[in-house]
């Protein structure tokens, strides 16, 4: 049954039209009151249906954006390019950092919520499906950034994942390369789901027979990634060639094969999924997939400012998915080298 404001009215002990005042902030309402007001829309999960209620009557041209990890450089593209395309409509941005933790993201939906944002891009952990549904059916507008949720119909922007992890393992092939780890993240999350797919299928049209043990799953930190390509580095029947499935994994990555006194590409080939200046003036620079970062963030935000604007239009769309294409871009941490310093193409 579909709470509304009177059995929250009820549970609070006060009148309809106190519960009325105290979410929309309103002057001189006693805290003692407001406690129990809000206590009563916590335990009656009517928060999100009043807030959104709230937000019809009073836009606040603000936006928010939870990413997966505030510290990368992914995320701080991301983050850039949402704000410019914001501030270029007359929105604010509040910028939230998930840290891949369900429990944070959740705790910053409700913040952002609270602060009647217009809208919300969110690159999902994927374990607040019902929270999140619960927004849209509240007509709440909620872009998904990078990934998608199982289960939950909404705008999304992504890359293709599959497709792009195919391409840097197909590479490899051609290169020679036949013994082939992977160093990925969640794969709850369909980022690296999506990789392991590509790798997979790379290898398996290849004929190459699967090995798990050249399959690391981590979690998509710089520090997972030096970790888990130590422990194939340390195998006595080490890979020929790594692939890393983002660009803080393949900086742990390239850390792990500088502390154990390896060379690239002689004793191990690499490719990263994602571009970065690392990659470029790393020697010798790495051949990467790279993908759309900066058109990711703006696709997300020209999305959602299209999706609040519409609505006070009266229009209404059916949720749209945008995928973007990577490019394979070839450099020299796929080409062995002999003892005269020429390339060896295999």
């Amino acid at each position: 049954m579909k709470i509304n404001i009177k059995d929250v009215a009820k549970k609070a002990g006060v009148s309809t039209a106190t519960v009325s005042r105290v979410l929309s902030d309103f002057p001189g309402i006693r805290d003692k009151t407001r406690k129990k007001v809000l206590k009563a829309v916590s335990e009656l999960n009517y928060e999100i249906n009043a807030v959104a209620r709230n937000l019809r009557q009073k836009k606040t041209n603000s936006i928010g954006i939870i990413v997966g990890n505030v510290l990368s450089q992914f995320y701080s593209v991301i983050a850039k390019s949402v704000e410019d395309i914001a501030n270029k409509f007359g929105y604010n941005t509040i910028l939230c950092n998930g840290d891949e933790n369900p429990e944070k993201e959740l705790n910053y939906l409700k913040v952002l919520m609270s602060n009647r944002v217009d809208g919300i891009i969110l690159t999902p952990t994927g374990k607040n499906s019902e929270y999140v549904q619960r927004l849209i059916n509240s007509r709440t507008k909620v872009v998904l950034l990078d990934r998608l949720i199982e289960g939950v119909d909404c705008d999304a922007v992504l890359v293709d994942n599959a497709n792009g992890a195919y391409k840097a393992v197909k590479h490899l092939i051609d290169q020679g390369y036949r013994k082939i780890g992977i160093v990925d993240g969640y794969l709850d999350r369909t980022t690296g789901a999506e990789r392991l797919k590509g790798y997979l299928q790379a290898i398996e049209e290849a004929g190459i027979v699967k090995d798990d043990s050249l399959i690391k799953i981590g979690n998509f930190k710089k520090e997972s990634g030096r970790k888990l390509t130590q422990e194939l580095l340390e195998k006595s029947n080490r890979p020929e060639a790594i692939f890393t499935t983002n660009i803080d994994m393949s900086m742990g990555a390239l850390i792990a094969i500088k502390e154990m006194g390896l060379t690239i590409p002689n004793d191990i080939g690499i490719v990263c999924f994602d571009d970065s200046d690392f990659a470029l003036i790393t020697e010798p620079s790495i051949t990467v997939i790279r993908q759309p970062v900066y058109q990711l963030g703006s696709t997300a935000a020209e999305l959602l400012i299209k999706k609040i604007e519409d609505e006070e239009k009266g229009l209404d769309h059916k949720p749209t998915v945008v995928t973007l294409s990577t490019e394979l871009i070839i450099r020299n941490s796929t080409k062995r080298i002999n003892t005269h310093g020429r390339l060896i193409y295999r």
